[in-house]
């Protein structure tokens, strides 16, 4: 099996670490299936809600075996589960900032009768994906901007865009803003979750991510509705050649 990592962040990473704290404390029952057709499916099993599937790409967009994958904010892998089952043995990534949940990741491998599956996880509160030693063709984040304020996403970009080969993608979800670009007014995103501009769970303008990677080598886009049961949206950022 792969190495449990535990990495200690320097004093000046702490304020990060208490921000994004609440990221995880909620289980992710998440994962991304891929069909011989290579289409990417993603389903979504949310406080024991049931599932909900999405096409979001065809043809090239496809996950395959022999990719790897960076699950960012994996949990206790409920949902990467799926990710390991489906991925070439060692080539699932798995990234919390809770060493406690990846502990409780391997019990859940286990069980699944996966406990003999090479993976690596990695415990961290920066977004130090480069502590990895390894690119990747695809990156997940789920329910996880939807709990950070934006500089901290900022810098999850920022790894980002280091960690990814070039045409690797990374997909994350999010709160919208309903109304205009300086709307402050919180929302019902579904029955249970109501959002807000300036709190958890906060919601984004989608073109503020435009904006982040511009002059990058990410490339935006915006997928949007997907079936997500709470009503996230999608976002893909693709790494190109160079700098945008």
């Amino acid at each position: 099996m792969g190495d449990l990592v535990r990495v200690t962040a320097p004093l000046h990473h702490r304020p990060i670490a208490k921000i994004c704290a609440s990221w995880f404390h909620s289980v992710k029952l998440y994962a991304l299936l891929c069909r011989p057709n290579r289409r990417i499916e993603i389903m979504s099993v949310v406080d024991g809600m049931r599932s909900a599937r999405s096409s979001l790409a065809s043809g090239q967009a496809g996950l395959k075996p022999e990719d790897r994958l960076l699950d960012v904010g994996c949990g206790s892998l409920r949902g990467g589960i799926h990710f390991v089952r489906y991925l070439n043995d060692g080539h699932y990534y798995g990234f919390d900032i809770d060493q406690r949940l990846l502990g409780a990741g391997r019990r859940e491998l286990a069980k699944a009768g996966l406990g003999d599956r090479r993976l690596t996880l990695l415990a961290d509160d920066a977004f130090r994906f480069a502590k990895f030693n390894q690119q990747f063709d695809y990156a997940l984040a789920q329910s996880v901007f939807t709990h950070l304020p934006f500089n901290v996403i900022m810098r999850c970009l920022a790894e980002i865009e280091d960690a990814l080969v070039v045409g690797g993608r990374f997909y994350a979800t999010f709160f919208r803003n309903p109304g205009r670009r300086l709307n402050i007014e919180p929302y019902r995103a579904s029955d249970e979750i109501t959002a807000f501009a300036d709190s958890d769970p906060f919601f984004y303008d989608p073109d503020i991510f435009r904006w982040a990677v511009d002059g990058s080598s990410l490339e935006y886009e915006l997928i949007g509705e997907w079936n997500h049961p709470r009503n996230q949206q999608m976002l893909k950022f693709t790494k190109m050649n160079g700098a945008g």
